[in-house]
């Protein structure tokens, strides 16, 4: 072409003969097909490329992942990337900061993998890296806290630092896996291991996982079945009086006795239920539960129950509240939902409307883990708490750190401002609630004071005390022959 530019054509020939049949000259015809040619490629260009962040499409990881592992020579690492509160950020910050969020975790995935890697976006808040080649293996770990370390930095998005997180199941071919279905369910099944063990993390496939995934599944099956039937049921925890030593209220908290594993702490099965949808009918129960043993106790006792994320976004909360306060009599004002930040990174509108809603019920709400988030500030501005509970992580360092007493008496003295009680919860020593007491925390909750109990008990010690001062039920020291009931999850 004159202009030097790059042209494609199509050219048809045919001979042209005489009356004898034979071949004397060929005719034809050229025709420019240049925009046919860029049209089929940016087709293609679309099927293999995620439109919004530059990685590669699901189409075409499958490609490239079939390729290599019907290649009698293929070798790779598969790394499935999933991020852990991305639909936090998007609720909060809304679309387009999710948006901007996933184009940067492309971003630093392909920095990350190198050139030689294919980076794929598989929808969703999911990713998944392919690393061809025998040698990849061998780098796997580095790899996995790589990509762990990088998403664990923060994304500013219209000035505020979001800080997604992500879980990072890997799979390895041909060790794990003889086709391309078995090596993505088995890096799925990495992935699930991470989830169910605190997320943030990393996990290499093995076999032994695929069993306890089973018995995961078995132990999901049966909380089903567990939550129709009112297998569960509700522990007690005190909360104090700093004073006096009063009991004042309680925390309601989860337990569940399964029928062939015996007692189940939280920890044990509120993942499965978050993973299998079931955070929000397990909530409501509680509720509904927490509100009829309330009614037995004496006028002036609160009872305390978590809510989360996936409760307070169902449509139906604060009719639930309404309900189980109805259908029991008890007096609102006796009811105390805790909410974490994480329920609170929702829609504002949504999140102002629930909470106006159930305030008007005469419902108290308290923010939990106060301290430990980004805006718990803002929230106290936003949203009419009544209390603030200060994170046990603050209240375990009192004694040690002095930059921990200079947050507790803050907190303490921005409460009292705003008219909020304050509850320190974590106390393990006689020693740490005098350090409290003498900030000013009028409301103590911890093992010192009692820890949590069934409500045959806590009605028998009422019964029997009188309501007279908690006394600790045994030394500190005492804990260390139970080391899972100092990090044992709350209610939801």
């Amino acid at each position: 072409h004159r202009t030097r530019e790059k042209r494609w054509i199509t050219e048809n020939a045919w001979y042209v003969r005489n009356k004898a049949g034979v071949p004397i000259y060929i005719e034809g015809t050229i025709q420019d097909a240049t925009e046919r040619v860029e049209g089929l490629a940016a087709v293609e260009q679309q099927a293999n490329t995620d439109q919004l962040t530059g990685a590669a499409s699901r189409f075409h990881f499958l490609n490239t992942l079939n390729a290599i592992t019907r290649d009698a020579n293929g070798a790779c690492v598969l790394f499935i990337v999933d991020l852990d509160k991305f639909k936090d950020v998007n609720d909060a910050l809304g679309h387009g900061a999710g948006d901007a969020v996933l184009s940067t975790v492309a971003q630093r995935l392909r920095k990350l993998a190198g050139p030689a890697a294919t980076v794929a976006r598989l929808g969703g808040d999911e990713f998944a890296i392919i690393t061809p080649g025998a040698s990849a293996s061998m780098q796997a770990d580095m790899k996995c806290a790589d990509i762990v370390r990088a998403m664990r930095e923060p994304i500013e998005i219209e000035g505020h630092n979001a800080i997604v997180g992500a879980s990072v199941g890997v799979a390895i071919f041909p060790a794990h896996a003889a086709t391309t279905e078995e090596l993505l369910n088995n890096a799925d099944i990495a992935l699930y291991h991470v989830k169910t063990n605190g997320r943030n993390n990393a996990c290499i496939f093995d076999h032994a996982m695929k069993l306890r995934l089973q018995q995961h599944k078995a132990l999901e099956a049966d909380l089903r079945s567990a939550i129709p039937a009112d297998a569960l049921e509700l522990y007690y925890q005190p909360i104090v009086a700093a004073k006096t030593g009063s009991v004042l209220g309680y925390e309601a908290l989860m337990r569940w006795n399964h029928p062939r594993r015996g007692f189940l702490p939280p920890d044990q099965f509120i993942g499965i239920a978050e993973d299998a949808g079931l955070m929000t009918e397990l909530g409501n129960w509680a509720i509904r539960r927490a509100c009829q043993q309330a009614v037995a106790l004496p006028g002036h006792i609160s009872i305390a129950v978590n809510v989360s994320p996936s409760q307070f976004r169902s449509s139906g909360i604060v009719e639930q509240v309404k309900r189980a306060l109805g259908d029991t009599g008890l007096n609102a004002s006796r009811l105390v939902l805790e909410v974490t930040e994480n329920v609170l990174m929702t829609s504002q509108s949504i999140a102002t409307r629930v909470m106006d809603d159930l305030t008007a019920l005469g419902v108290k709400l308290a923010l939990d883990d106060f301290g430990t988030g980004y805006s718990s500030l803002s929230y106290l501005q936003r949203y009419a708490f009544s209390k603030v509970k200060i994170d046990r992580s603050f209240v375990a360092g009192i004694e040690s750190k002095p930059a921990n007493t200079a947050i507790i008496r803050a907190i303490i003295r921005l409460a009292a401002d705003l008219g909020m009680d304050v509850v320190a919860e974590g106390i393990e020593s006689e020693h740490q609630a005098a350090l409290l007491r003498a900030e000013g925390c009028e409301l103590l909750q911890g093992y010192l004071f009692g820890r949590p109990r069934p409500f045959v008990d806590i009605c028998a010690d009422l019964a029997l005390h009188n309501l007279q001062t908690c006394m600790p039920q045994r030394p500190l020291g005492t804990l260390q022959d139970a080391p899972e009931e100092r990090t044992v999850h709350k209610t939801l």
